[in-house]
């Protein structure tokens, strides 16, 4: 806990020590974590984690829990959630990356699994008062080989609990929830 607050403060001055110059150039600015990255470092932990996927429209949805371990990297510029656990009786494991790109003012957001070879990668803006993040992005139906049309809403509701939701939208369909994860704080 005494780790999470030192990086905590020290990316809190040290926004407030670049960000408050004027005379800071843009290149500095992108570089350094700014006060946004400290809201990011306040999920650093073990978290529970439910995942609720809708498999087909109409069915019973599939509930699994999950764990997720959560650290900031790279000198306190993203967020990292390592999940782990067991999904339909087979191992289970992921890597999220979340993070806040100060020059074009975005979440940007990458997810590799080892249930598929594929990466996830999600951008989009930011709503300070909901604290909600709405990103955009696409992967390849393994089926078909169209894209699929991702919209993730990330709510940052307290420092105890996040909540993850994908709208997936087929080519030619209309968009529907598929996953919802719910990370609540275990340690």
């Amino acid at each position: 806990m005494i780790k999470k607050s030192i990086l905590s403060l020290w990316i809190t001055l040290s926004a407030i020590q670049i960000h408050a110059q004027p005379e800071a150039d843009a290149w500095t600015k992108y570089m350094l974590p700014a006060e946004i990255h400290t809201m990011l470092a306040a999920y650093v932990g073990n978290f529970d984690l439910e995942i609720t996927m809708w498999m087909t429209e109409g069915e019973k949805p599939l509930v699994i829990q999950l764990q997720s371990a959560q650290q900031m990297i790279l000198g306190g510029r993203f967020l990292e959630l390592s999940q782990h656990g067991e999904i339909m009786e087979m191992p289970y494991e992921s890597r999220t990356t979340i993070g806040f790109n100060n020059a074009a003012q975005k979440f940007d957001l990458t997810s590799v699994t080892n249930t598929g070879t594929g990466m996830l990668a999600l951008s989009g803006g930011w709503d300070p008062v909901a604290r909600v993040a709405e990103l955009y992005g696409q992967l390849a139906d393994p089926g078909t080989g169209q894209p699929i049309y991702v919209r993730q809403q990330i709510r940052f509701t307290d420092e105890n609990s996040l909540l993850i939701e994908n709208f997936d939208r087929e080519t030619g369909g209309t968009e529907r929830k598929t996953i919802a994860y719910r990370l609540t704080r275990a340690d």
